[in-house]
């Protein structure tokens, strides 16, 4: 009976410092886009010019009004996205100067996955002067890049965008129940 215990023990012993070695692993690893200087989160007045650190911007000062989640056709303000930002929001951002065919497949491709992830902090907007085709940005966090295919998205970017949400969703320092 005593030699049953001990090797139960030890099973459960090795399963847990398994687990914990595991746990460790995951928890080291960095999330998922780049991480950037906080650069605040006070209110300015309507028109007042606000210079941010990247290009979405992640952080800063901005609008009192933010922007609900949604797929959007036309830009919208910096200062009203980083609000939204503050609040917990994702932003997917795709390049777009003008309504074309490959401007309407960059926001369809990232509409799909506003679909697919049925997430009420999720916002899909374009964005003139991006410098990439698409931009992922959370509160402090960016994530640029061209599609590796010329079609669009692949498998693994689209992998890519969907762990970016899910790590970053709700994660903004001003908690809110929109």
């Amino acid at each position: 009976m005593n030699k049953k215990f001990l090797i139960i023990g030890g099973v459960i012993t090795v399963l847990i410092t398994v687990f914990l070695i595991w746990l460790f692993i995951e928890s080291s690893k960095p999330l998922p886009g780049e991480k950037l200087s906080d650069l605040g989160r006070g209110h300015v007045p309507v028109g007042e010019k606000v210079d941010y650190n990247s290009n979405p911007p992640t952080s800063g000062k901005h609008y009192e009004e933010w922007i609900r989640a949604g797929v959007y056709t036309e830009p919208k303000d910096d200062r009203n996205l980083v609000h939204s930002l503050e609040h917990g929001y994702v932003i997917m951002s795709y390049k777009c100067a003008e309504l074309s065919e490959e401007c309407k497949n960059r926001r369809d491709q990232l509409a799909k996955i506003y679909e697919k992830k049925k997430q009420r902090k999720l916002i899909v907007v374009p964005r003139v002067n991006l410098d990439t085709k698409f931009a992922l940005t959370a509160w402090i966090y960016l994530d640029k890049f061209d599609p590796s295919t010329s079609s669009g998205l692949s498998v693994s970017e689209v992998e890519r965008i969907e762990k970016f949400i899910d790590v970053h969703i709700n994660q903004g320092p001003e908690k809110t129940m929109e």
